[in-house]
């Protein structure tokens, strides 16, 4: 499956007047963008654990790759994982539309980012992921 049909699910939800949708949708914003990063270093043979570990090893490797598209899309991801924790997790909060839009909105704005680093330049950064210790 391609990890961006993720976004339709949370297009489709985004601005629901039931919560749960809207709760939906955070949570497939942020794993449309993760699955589909983390599927394109893998495919390049980047090393993942399996593990919920990977959400913070896919940031750091994005941050620290010395590239300034991989590095905002990495710290677009790290701003999403509490809005998708607050969703799955945290029932006390109250995920509205304005937030649900948000999250939407820069998950999509994050995946066009690192859509737009050319093949040379994700070999690059795939190159520096594999020599970070």
């Amino acid at each position: 499956m391609d990890a961006r049909e993720f976004f339709a699910v949370a297009e489709r939800y985004r601005s629901s007047q039931v919560e749960a949708e809207r709760r939906t949708s955070v949570g497939r914003s942020y794993y449309a963008l993760f699955n589909v990063l983390l599927g394109v270093l893998s495919g390049k043979g980047v090393i993942f654990r399996g593990t919920p570990d990977d959400h913070y090893t896919l940031i750091s490797y994005l941050t620290r790759a010395g590239n300034k598209a991989s590095a905002l899309t990495g710290s677009s991801l790290k701003d999403l994982r509490p809005e998708r924790n607050n969703a799955d997790y945290d029932m006390r909060v109250m995920i509205n539309a304005k937030t649900s839009e948000f999250v939407y909105q820069k998950a999509r704005r994050a995946m066009q980012q690192f859509e737009s680093i050319s093949p040379a330049d994700l070999d690059l950064i795939v190159e520096r992921v594999k020599a970070i210790p």
